[in-house]
């Protein structure tokens, strides 16, 4: 197999294995295999600001990310990326060796850290303003990427990003809960995104046509910090906390989530063709107490028959 192919094979396959925390620095060195390269950058944040939310590196101390921010506005491989999203960008195609090496961004920015050789790559989501940025260095000036580095850098930057989110939904926003097959996203407590899931940003695009992307849409945000699950729009949201961050998942709402969640349960079993007997054994509730639940549900519902109820249930699914 290809190198390349086997390495994308990997990112999928075996990248579910590795812990979502660790997955970029991971991937990075798996990377190495195909492009060489003795340092890299993986940053995530938006298109519209100068920071990142969240940035992993290997091969160089930990602080070089910010020395990358404090001179993003005296980058010109910046402007280069975001006019050619995808396609990597060597800083030689910006800037001649000798006006590089002789530049204040040089001295400031890459030398300290003993950078001499830059491939980029950048890619946004334009719904909603996400962005990461890839970067690879390499310590040696007479070693420079080559078109074949490049053309296979293009060809794996795609699949680095999208491995990486579907790690990152299948292992930190995926908890066990009745709500984990819906549309998610992460954000913080200002309501600015900081992963979403394609879905997550399709269904916000259709029920906020203006929304612009990056902050949440405000009758959503304000209601964040309440957690729970509320209605907006049409649509149904659950805020779950992670740690210091928040996990959002959208659904447009059907009239199955007007009930409670013990209403839900029984619904769910009595569908199943269970009697009231039945269903509360296996809830664990008197059968008396599975048709107080199940009247209130009907009311709710607006049917009158265990067969509507069926079809109401198993035609939202």
């Amino acid at each position: 197999m290809d190198p390349v192919q086997r390495l994308i094979s990997r990112l999928y396959r075996t990248g579910v294995e590795r812990p979502a925390e660790g997955f970029q620095h991971w991937a990075l060195q798996q990377l190495k295999a195909v492009v060489p390269h003795d340092a890299a950058v993986w940053g995530m944040g938006h298109a519209g600001r100068a920071r990142f939310h969240n940035v992993k590196v290997i091969g160089v101390d930990a602080g070089y990310s910010r020395a990358l921010e404090r001179w993003v506005e005296h980058n010109p491989i910046y402007p280069r990326l975001a006019a050619s999203e995808g396609v990597p960008v060597d800083m030689r195609d910006v800037l001649d060796d000798d006006t590089f090496y002789r530049s204040k961004l040089y001295r400031k920015c890459f030398r300290p850290y003993g950078i001499e050789r830059i491939l980029s790559s950048g890619h946004m989501d334009p719904r909603c303003g996400l962005y990461t940025l890839l970067s690879l260095y390499r310590f040696d000036r007479s070693h420079p990427f080559s078109d074949t580095d490049r053309e296979r850098f293009r060809t794996v930057a795609f699949h680095l990003v999208h491995a990486c989110s579907h790690n990152y939904f299948l292992h930190i926003a995926r908890p066990a809960s009745e709500q984990s097959h819906r549309p998610a996203a992460v954000v913080d407590a200002e309501g600015v995104l900081h992963e979403a899931e394609p879905d997550f940003i399709a269904l916000l695009a259709k029920h906020f046509p203006d929304w612009e992307g990056m902050h949440l849409p405000e009758l959503i945000a304000r209601e964040i910090g309440r957690g729970g699950q509320f209605s907006v729009e049409a649509l149904r949201v659950s805020v779950e906390p992670l740690s210091d961050i928040h996990l959002l998942r959208i659904w447009e709402e059907t009239p199955l989530d007007r009930l409670t969640t013990r209403e839900r349960e029984v619904v769910e079993a009595v569908s199943r063709g269970l009697s009231h007997k039945e269903a509360g054994r296996e809830l664990g509730l008197a059968p008396t107490t599975v048709s107080s639940h199940l009247y209130r549900a009907y009311a709710k519902l607006e049917v009158s028959s265990r067969s509507a109820l069926a079809r109401l249930v198993h035609g939202t699914h």
